[in-house]
Protein backbone atom coordinates (compact mmCIF):
# COMPACT_ATOMS: atom_id res chain seq x y z
CA UNK A 1 0.00 0.00 0.00
CA UNK A 2 2.79 2.44 0.87
CA UNK A 3 4.47 1.76 -2.45
CA UNK A 4 1.27 2.44 -4.34
CA UNK A 5 0.68 5.70 -2.46
CA UNK A 6 4.22 6.85 -3.15
CA UNK A 7 3.90 5.94 -6.84
CA UNK A 8 0.84 8.18 -7.10
CA UNK A 9 2.55 11.03 -5.24
CA UNK A 10 5.63 10.79 -7.44
CA UNK A 11 3.51 10.87 -10.61
CA UNK A 12 1.67 14.10 -9.82
CA UNK A 13 2.29 17.39 -8.07
CA UNK A 14 -0.67 17.07 -5.70
CA UNK A 15 -2.98 14.09 -5.14
CA UNK A 16 -6.17 14.36 -3.15
CA UNK A 17 -7.04 11.93 -0.39
CA UNK A 18 -10.25 11.12 -2.22
CA UNK A 19 -8.36 10.18 -5.38
CA UNK A 20 -5.98 7.94 -3.43
CA UNK A 21 -8.93 6.33 -1.67
CA UNK A 22 -10.66 5.51 -4.95
CA UNK A 23 -7.52 4.35 -6.76
CA UNK A 24 -6.44 2.06 -3.92
CA UNK A 25 -9.86 0.86 -2.85
CA UNK A 26 -9.45 1.85 0.80
CA UNK A 27 -10.97 4.49 3.05
CA UNK A 28 -9.57 8.01 3.33
CA UNK A 29 -8.77 7.20 6.98
CA UNK A 30 -6.63 4.27 5.82
CA UNK A 31 -4.85 6.55 3.35
CA UNK A 32 -4.20 9.10 6.09
CA UNK A 33 -2.74 6.40 8.39
CA UNK A 34 -0.33 5.27 5.69
CA UNK A 35 0.65 8.87 5.00
CA UNK A 36 1.39 9.39 8.71
CA UNK A 37 3.51 6.22 8.80
CA UNK A 38 5.46 7.37 5.76
CA UNK A 39 6.05 10.76 7.41
CA UNK A 40 7.36 9.01 10.53
CA UNK A 41 9.77 7.04 8.32
CA UNK A 42 11.26 10.26 6.94
CA UNK A 43 9.12 11.05 3.90
CA UNK A 44 8.35 14.77 3.72
CA UNK A 45 4.72 14.76 2.63
CA UNK A 46 2.87 18.07 2.74
CA UNK A 47 -0.88 17.98 3.43
CA UNK A 48 -3.17 20.80 2.30
CA UNK A 49 -6.78 21.37 1.36
CA UNK A 50 -5.89 20.28 -2.17
CA UNK A 51 -4.34 16.98 -1.10
CA UNK A 52 -0.90 15.52 -0.53
CA UNK A 53 2.41 16.56 -2.06
CA UNK A 54 5.67 14.59 -1.79
CA UNK A 55 8.48 17.05 -1.04
CA UNK A 56 11.33 14.61 -0.42
CA UNK A 57 12.02 10.95 0.30
CA UNK A 58 14.62 9.41 2.62
CA UNK A 59 17.47 7.40 1.17
CA UNK A 60 16.40 4.08 2.67
CA UNK A 61 15.99 0.60 1.12
CA UNK A 62 12.39 0.11 2.25
CA UNK A 63 10.70 -2.90 0.59
CA UNK A 64 8.13 -0.80 -1.29
CA UNK A 65 10.77 1.11 -3.25
CA UNK A 66 11.58 -2.11 -5.14
CA UNK A 67 8.19 -2.32 -6.83
CA UNK A 68 7.17 -5.85 -7.81
CA UNK A 69 10.12 -7.27 -5.87
CA UNK A 70 8.95 -5.75 -2.58
CA UNK A 71 7.81 -9.09 -1.13
CA UNK A 72 11.37 -10.43 -1.43
CA UNK A 73 12.85 -7.63 0.71
CA UNK A 74 12.91 -7.88 4.51
CA UNK A 75 13.92 -4.55 6.05
CA UNK A 76 15.15 -3.96 9.62
CA UNK A 77 16.01 -0.60 11.21
CA UNK A 78 18.59 -2.47 13.30
CA UNK A 79 19.69 -6.06 13.68
CA UNK A 80 22.68 -8.01 14.92
CA UNK A 81 23.54 -9.27 11.43
CA UNK A 82 21.60 -9.59 8.19
CA UNK A 83 23.51 -12.83 7.58
CA UNK A 84 22.12 -14.41 10.75
CA UNK A 85 18.53 -13.62 9.77
CA UNK A 86 19.08 -14.74 6.18
CA UNK A 87 20.60 -18.04 7.35
CA UNK A 88 17.51 -18.84 9.37
CA UNK A 89 15.23 -17.85 6.48
CA UNK A 90 17.27 -19.98 4.06
CA UNK A 91 16.98 -23.01 6.34
CA UNK A 92 13.21 -22.50 6.40
CA UNK A 93 13.07 -22.55 2.58
CA UNK A 94 12.72 -18.91 1.59
CA UNK A 95 12.70 -18.21 -2.18
CA UNK A 96 15.72 -17.55 -4.35
CA UNK A 97 16.85 -13.90 -4.17
CA UNK A 98 15.29 -13.22 -0.80
CA UNK A 99 17.00 -10.12 0.62
CA UNK A 100 17.54 -9.08 4.24
CA UNK A 101 18.62 -5.44 4.57
CA UNK A 102 19.30 -3.32 7.65
CA UNK A 103 19.96 0.32 8.45
CA UNK A 104 22.49 -0.74 11.06
CA UNK A 105 24.12 -3.96 12.26
CA UNK A 106 25.34 -4.36 15.82
CA UNK A 107 27.39 -7.48 15.07
CA UNK A 108 28.23 -7.21 11.39
CA UNK A 109 31.13 -9.42 10.40
CA UNK A 110 33.55 -10.04 7.58
CA UNK A 111 35.79 -12.95 6.70
CA UNK A 112 37.29 -15.12 9.47
CA UNK A 113 34.78 -13.58 11.92
CA UNK A 114 36.31 -10.10 11.75
CA UNK A 115 33.92 -7.31 12.67
CA UNK A 116 32.42 -5.08 9.97
CA UNK A 117 31.65 -1.49 10.93
CA UNK A 118 27.95 -1.11 10.18
CA UNK A 119 26.87 2.36 11.20
CA UNK A 120 23.87 4.18 9.75
CA UNK A 121 24.27 5.47 6.24
CA UNK A 122 25.81 2.35 4.75
CA UNK A 123 24.12 -0.36 2.71
CA UNK A 124 24.11 -3.71 4.53
CA UNK A 125 22.26 -6.67 3.06
CA UNK A 126 22.36 -10.43 2.60
CA UNK A 127 20.98 -12.13 -0.49
CA UNK A 128 19.80 -15.75 -0.34
CA UNK A 129 20.69 -17.63 -3.52
CA UNK A 130 19.78 -21.11 -4.68
CA UNK A 131 22.09 -21.41 -7.70
CA UNK A 132 22.19 -24.34 -10.08
CA UNK A 133 25.91 -24.80 -10.50
CA UNK A 134 28.59 -27.39 -9.70
CA UNK A 135 29.71 -27.36 -6.08
CA UNK A 136 33.34 -26.97 -7.18
CA UNK A 137 32.54 -23.60 -8.77
CA UNK A 138 30.89 -22.10 -5.67
CA UNK A 139 33.87 -19.77 -4.96
CA UNK A 140 33.05 -17.97 -8.21
CA UNK A 141 29.92 -16.52 -6.61
CA UNK A 142 32.03 -14.16 -4.48
CA UNK A 143 34.08 -13.06 -7.47
CA UNK A 144 30.96 -12.54 -9.59
CA UNK A 145 29.30 -10.49 -6.86
CA UNK A 146 32.36 -8.24 -6.54
CA UNK A 147 32.53 -7.75 -10.31
CA UNK A 148 28.84 -6.88 -10.56
CA UNK A 149 29.04 -4.52 -7.59
CA UNK A 150 32.03 -2.73 -9.14
CA UNK A 151 30.18 -2.48 -12.45
CA UNK A 152 27.12 -1.12 -10.64
CA UNK A 153 29.10 1.66 -8.96
CA UNK A 154 30.75 2.51 -12.26
CA UNK A 155 27.45 2.60 -14.17
CA UNK A 156 25.65 4.71 -11.56
CA UNK A 157 28.37 7.07 -10.35
CA UNK A 158 31.42 6.62 -12.56
CA UNK A 159 33.46 5.08 -9.72
CA UNK A 160 36.43 3.10 -11.04
CA UNK A 161 36.79 0.46 -8.34
CA UNK A 162 39.38 -2.30 -8.15
CA UNK A 163 38.94 -5.77 -6.66
CA UNK A 164 40.96 -7.43 -3.93
CA UNK A 165 40.81 -11.21 -3.81
CA UNK A 166 38.48 -12.69 -2.86
CA UNK A 167 35.86 -10.27 -1.57
CA UNK A 168 36.75 -6.56 -1.34
CA UNK A 169 35.99 -3.58 -3.54
CA UNK A 170 38.65 -0.86 -3.30
CA UNK A 171 39.24 2.66 -4.52
CA UNK A 172 42.87 3.82 -4.35
CA UNK A 173 43.58 1.07 -1.83
CA UNK A 174 40.74 2.07 0.50
CA UNK A 175 37.86 -0.29 1.16
CA UNK A 176 34.56 0.70 -0.39
CA UNK A 177 32.70 -2.59 0.03
CA UNK A 178 33.14 -6.10 1.36
CA UNK A 179 31.48 -9.39 0.50
CA UNK A 180 31.04 -12.52 2.62
CA UNK A 181 29.34 -15.74 1.53
CA UNK A 182 28.17 -18.72 3.55
CA UNK A 183 26.97 -21.93 1.95
CA UNK A 184 24.99 -25.05 2.79
CA UNK A 185 25.52 -27.99 0.45
CA UNK A 186 25.00 -31.71 0.08
CA UNK A 187 27.43 -34.12 -1.55
CA UNK A 188 26.70 -33.08 -5.12
CA UNK A 189 24.61 -29.92 -4.98
CA UNK A 190 24.34 -26.49 -3.40
CA UNK A 191 21.30 -26.04 -1.19
CA UNK A 192 21.78 -22.30 -0.77
CA UNK A 193 24.45 -19.61 -0.69
CA UNK A 194 24.00 -16.46 1.36
CA UNK A 195 25.94 -13.50 -0.01
CA UNK A 196 26.38 -10.72 2.53
CA UNK A 197 27.43 -7.32 1.20
CA UNK A 198 28.36 -4.14 3.01
CA UNK A 199 28.84 -0.94 1.00
CA UNK A 200 30.09 2.31 2.49
CA UNK A 201 27.63 4.86 1.10
CA UNK A 202 26.93 7.83 3.39
CA UNK A 203 28.47 6.44 6.59
CA UNK A 204 31.54 8.04 8.15
CA UNK A 205 34.65 5.97 7.41
CA UNK A 206 37.26 8.38 8.82
CA UNK A 207 37.96 6.26 11.90
CA UNK A 208 37.87 2.86 10.19
CA UNK A 209 41.06 0.79 10.09
CA UNK A 210 42.26 -0.35 7.60
CA UNK A 211 41.45 2.80 5.60
CA UNK A 212 38.04 2.94 3.97
CA UNK A 213 36.09 5.33 1.77
CA UNK A 214 32.40 6.01 1.17
CA UNK A 215 30.54 6.20 -2.13
CA UNK A 216 29.21 9.68 -1.35
CA UNK A 217 32.76 11.03 -1.00
CA UNK A 218 33.74 9.72 -4.42
CA UNK A 219 31.10 11.55 -6.44
CA UNK A 220 29.37 14.89 -6.54
CA UNK A 221 26.13 13.21 -7.67
CA UNK A 222 23.30 12.32 -5.27
CA UNK A 223 23.84 8.76 -4.06
CA UNK A 224 21.01 6.34 -3.28
CA UNK A 225 21.40 3.12 -1.33
CA UNK A 226 18.17 1.74 -2.80
CA UNK A 227 19.42 2.55 -6.29
CA UNK A 228 22.69 0.70 -5.66
CA UNK A 229 20.86 -2.35 -4.34
CA UNK A 230 18.28 -2.39 -7.16
CA UNK A 231 20.90 -2.01 -9.89
CA UNK A 232 23.19 -4.66 -8.40
CA UNK A 233 20.24 -7.01 -7.84
CA UNK A 234 19.13 -6.78 -11.46
CA UNK A 235 22.66 -7.29 -12.80
CA UNK A 236 23.50 -10.18 -10.48
CA UNK A 237 20.17 -11.93 -11.02
CA UNK A 238 20.68 -11.70 -14.77
CA UNK A 239 24.15 -13.24 -14.44
CA UNK A 240 22.89 -16.18 -12.39
CA UNK A 241 19.97 -16.73 -14.75
CA UNK A 242 22.31 -17.18 -17.73
CA UNK A 243 24.46 -19.71 -15.87
CA UNK A 244 27.56 -18.44 -17.64
CA UNK A 245 30.36 -18.78 -15.12
CA UNK A 246 33.19 -19.11 -17.62
CA UNK A 247 33.53 -15.32 -17.97
CA UNK A 248 33.74 -14.49 -14.27
CA UNK A 249 37.47 -15.01 -13.74
CA UNK A 250 38.45 -12.95 -16.79
CA UNK A 251 36.13 -10.14 -15.72
CA UNK A 252 37.51 -10.20 -12.20
CA UNK A 253 41.14 -10.22 -13.41
CA UNK A 254 40.52 -7.16 -15.59
CA UNK A 255 39.64 -5.22 -12.40
CA UNK A 256 42.10 -6.90 -10.04
CA UNK A 257 44.06 -4.93 -7.46
CA UNK A 258 45.72 -8.11 -6.16
CA UNK A 259 47.48 -9.75 -9.08
CA UNK A 260 51.15 -8.89 -9.32
CA UNK A 261 51.47 -7.93 -5.65
CA UNK A 262 53.39 -9.70 -2.89
CA UNK A 263 50.59 -10.59 -0.48
CA UNK A 264 49.85 -12.43 2.75
CA UNK A 265 46.87 -14.78 2.88
CA UNK A 266 45.47 -15.89 6.22
CA UNK A 267 43.44 -19.09 6.18
CA UNK A 268 41.76 -20.67 9.19
CA UNK A 269 44.98 -22.40 10.22
CA UNK A 270 47.93 -21.05 8.20
CA UNK A 271 49.48 -17.82 6.94
CA UNK A 272 50.94 -17.90 3.44
CA UNK A 273 53.09 -15.32 1.67
CA UNK A 274 53.96 -14.92 -1.97
CA UNK A 275 53.32 -13.05 -5.18
CA UNK A 276 49.76 -13.28 -6.47
CA UNK A 277 50.30 -14.42 -10.05
CA UNK A 278 46.92 -15.67 -11.26
CA UNK A 279 43.42 -16.91 -10.46
CA UNK A 280 42.30 -20.40 -11.39
CA UNK A 281 39.03 -21.16 -13.16
CA UNK A 282 37.41 -22.07 -9.84
CA UNK A 283 38.40 -18.72 -8.29
CA UNK A 284 41.40 -19.95 -6.32
CA UNK A 285 44.34 -17.54 -5.93
CA UNK A 286 47.69 -18.80 -7.22
CA UNK A 287 50.64 -17.72 -5.08
CA UNK A 288 54.27 -17.94 -6.14
CA UNK A 289 56.40 -18.40 -3.02
CA UNK A 290 59.95 -17.19 -2.46
CA UNK A 291 61.44 -20.52 -3.59
CA UNK A 292 59.57 -20.32 -6.91
CA UNK A 293 56.99 -22.98 -6.14
CA UNK A 294 53.32 -22.24 -6.64
CA UNK A 295 50.27 -23.06 -4.60
CA UNK A 296 46.54 -22.38 -4.90
CA UNK A 297 44.44 -20.99 -2.06
CA UNK A 298 40.67 -21.29 -2.37
CA UNK A 299 39.61 -19.64 0.89
CA UNK A 300 41.33 -17.02 3.00
CA UNK A 301 41.76 -13.35 3.87
CA UNK A 302 44.22 -11.53 1.63
CA UNK A 303 46.39 -8.62 2.82
CA UNK A 304 48.01 -6.21 0.40
CA UNK A 305 51.29 -4.45 1.28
Amino acid sequence: MKGEILAQLQAADVVSGESLSQLLGVSRVAVWKHIRQLQELGYEIEASSKGYRLRSAPDAPFPWVFGQRAAQVHYFPETSSTMDIAMEMARQGCPNFTIVVAERQTKGRGRLQRSWHSERGGLYFTMVLRPRMPLALAPLINLAASVDLAMTLDALYGIQARLKWPNDVLVEGRKLAGILSQMAAETDRIEYVNVGIGVNVHNDTSQVDPPAISTARLTSEPVSRAEILAHFWERFERRLATGRWSDVVAEWKSRSATLGLFVRVQTLYELYEGRAVDVENNGGLILEKADGTRMTIVYGDCFHP
